[in-house]
C-alpha cells in the first residue's frame, strides 16, 4: 500500500532510488504500456527524494512515490501525443498541467506518460499508433483493458507503479479500473485542476486516479486535495447504497449479474453499511433523453476536433475514431434537450438518491476478447457504446465515482461502481473503503477511521 511505502520512506527501511529502481526494471518487459519514459530524469528526482527522508523533511504526503501519467496531461520537459499522431504537440511541452505541478508539490517521481485511445474518444483501449496495451488478467486470450486510460490502468494492474493518472468523461477511468481488476476514482468536474489537459468534452472531463486498492486511492486523493491534507473526516452514521431497479443493474450479463448480487448480499451483512433497493426514475429519464438526441461527449469532441476530419489528418486518425467523430457531427444540431436539461437532472438524482450512494456494476459484461471486439468496424462500435453506457449516464449526471473489483471481480474483470452527486467525493471515496474487500463485522470506527 502506498501509505505503507511511504512509512518506511520516514522509517529509512526503504528508499524512493531503489524503489524507482524497482520500478524501471519492471519495465523491460512492458508493450505499450508507456508513450514516453525518463528514467534519467526520474532517477534525478528519486534521488533528492531520498536526501530528502534522509534529513528528515519530506516535502509532502507522496515524496518518493513512483507515479505514471496519462498522456493527454502535460508534463514539462514531454511531449502531449494524446495518442495521435495528428493531434500531438510538436514539442515537448514547457508547463506541467495543474494536476501535475500537485503531484510533483507532493514529492512523487513522475516516470513517464501512458497510453490512450487516440483523443480519448473511445472506451476500448486499443490505439493503432503507439500500440494496445495489454490487460494484465488475459489468458491465453489477449482481453481489452478499457479506455481510454488505457496504459495507467495497465501499469497500475502490472504493479509497475502504485497511482496513475487518468481522465475520464464517458468512462475513461472507472472501465479500465474495472476491466483489469483495479480501483478508479472519477473526481467530481472541477476538483482537481484541468489547465495543461487536453479536453474531450468540456463540459465532462474530469480528473481520475487508477491504484490497487481503495485505501491507495484515499491516501493519494487525499494527498492532492488541499482541503483535506492528508485525511478525510470521519463519517458520522452508516453508508446507504442504493441498488437501483433500472437498467444499469437489470441489463447486466448473466454472470455479472450473478457476480453483482453475491456481492450485494455480502456487503449487507457488513457492520455500518445498509442497503437499499428501488428504482430511481432520473436514470431512465437522462437515458432515454440521451438515446433520443445523442450525448454531450458526442457533440463536444465533434466541435473540439471535427477539424481532423479534413485534409490529410483524416487518413491519418485512429479509423474507429475518425467514424466517432464523423458520427457525433450528427448529434450537434440534436444536442439542444441534452444540455438544457443538466443542470435539473442532476439536482434530480440528489433529490432521488436522498442522501445515499449509488451503486451498480461498472461495467454490464466482462471485458471482452480484442479479437472479438476487433473483428469488424460494426463490431468494435457496438461493443464501445455498451461498455460505457452505464459510466457515461452517470457522467452526464455529474457523478463522481469510485469502481471496486470486490472478491473475484479483480481476477474477472468486474467492478463495483459506488457513485454520488456531485461533490460528494469523499464520501463516495469512503464508501469505496468499505466495499473493496473488508471483513465482514468489523467496527464502523475501523471500516472509516482517517487516513494515516
Amino acid at each position: 500500500m502506498i501509505a505503507e511505502l511511504i512509512s518506511r520512506f520516514g522509517r529509512v527501511e526503504d528508499t524512493p532510488t531503489g524503489v524507482l529502481e524497482d520500478v524501471l526494471r519492471s519495465l523491460r518487459n512492458e508493450k505499450h504500456v508507456y508513450t514516453c519514459v525518463v528514467p534519467g530524469e526520474a532517477r534525478k528526482h528519486a534521488a533528492a527524494s531520498t536526501e530528502r527522508w534522509l534529513e528528515g523533511r519530506p516535502a509532502g504526503y507522496l515524496d518518493g512515490l513512483p507515479v505514471a501519467v496519462k498522456d493527454c496531461i502535460d508534463v514539462a520537459g514531454m511531449p502531449t501525443t494524446n495518442g495521435s499522431v495528428v493531434d500531438a504537440s510538436p514539442a515537448p511541452v514547457v508547463r506541467d498541467a495543474g494536476i501535475v505541478q500537485a503531484l510533483r508539490a507532493s514529492g512523487a517521481v513522475l516516470i513517464g506518460k501512458t497510453n490512450l485511445s487516440e483523443l480519448a474518444f473511445s472506451g476500448v483501449g486499443t490505439n493503432p499508433h503507439f500500440g494496445s496495451p495489454a490487460n494484465p488478467l488475459s489468458g491465453l486470450e489477449p482481453l481489452i483493458t478499457g479506455g481510454s486510460s488505457s496504459g495507467s490502468a495497465a501499469a497500475v494492474a502490472s504493479g509497475q507503479v502504485r497511482l496513475a493518472l487518468g481522465t475520464d468523461t464517458s468512462g475513461s477511468v472507472r472501465v479500465p479500473a474495472a476491466f483489469c481488476g483495479i480501483v478508479g476514482y472519477k473526481a467530481s468536474e472541477g476538483r482537481f485542476p484541468r489547465d495543461g489537459v487536453r479536453t474531450l468534452s468540456p463540459a465532462l472531463d474530469s480528473i481520475g486516479l487508477l491504484t490497487p486498492t481503495a485505501a491507495d486511492l484515499a491516501f493519494a486523493a487525499a494527498a492532492l486535495d488541499p482541503g483535506t491534507g492528508s485525511s478525510y473526516p470521519r463519517a458520522a452514521g452508516p453508508v446507504r447504497l442504493v441498488v437501483p431497479e433500472d437498467e444499469v443493474v437489470t441489463d447486466a450479463a448473466p454472470e455479472v449479474a450473478a457476480w453483482f448480487g453475491d456481492a450485494v448480499e455480502e456487503i449487507a451483512g457488513l457492520d455500518g453499511i445498509l442497503i437499499e433497493r428501488r428504482r430511481l426514475p432520473v436514470l431512465a429519464e437522462a437515458q432515454e433523453l440521451m438515446d433520443r438526441h445523442g450525448t454531450l461527449v458526442a457533440a463536444e469532441a465533434f466541435a473540439g476536433y471535427g477539424r481532423l476530419l479534413d485534409g490529410s489528418s483524416a487518413a491519418s486518425l485512429d479509423p474507429a475514431v475518425a467514424r466517432r467523430l464523423r458520427s457525433a457531427s450528427g448529434v450537434v444540431p440534436t444536442i439542444g434537450p441534452v444540455r438544457a436539461r443538466m443542470t435539473e437532472l442532476r439536482e434530480q438524482v440528489a433529490v432521488e438518491l436522498a442522501g445515499g450512494l449509488l451503486l451498480c456494476p461498472t461495467v454490464r459484461h466482462a471485458p471482452p476478447a480484442v479479437s472479438v471486439v476487433t473483428a469488424s468496424a460494426d463490431a468494435f462500435d457496438r461493443w464501445n457504446a455498451r461498455i460505457l453506457r452505464t459510466t457515461m449516464l452517470l457522467s452526464y449526471l455529474g457523478m463522481p465515482g469510485v469502481s471496486v473489483p470486490r472478491g473475484d471481480g479483480r481476477r474477472r474483470g468486474f467492478g463495483l461502481l459506488v457513485s454520488a452527486p456531485a461533490g460528494h467525493d469523499p464520501t463516495v471515496i469512503r464508501a469505496a473503503q468499505l466495499l473493496d474487500d473488508l471483513p465482514k463485522k468489523t467496527s464502523p470506527r475501523e471500516q472509516m477511521g482517517t487516513i494515516r
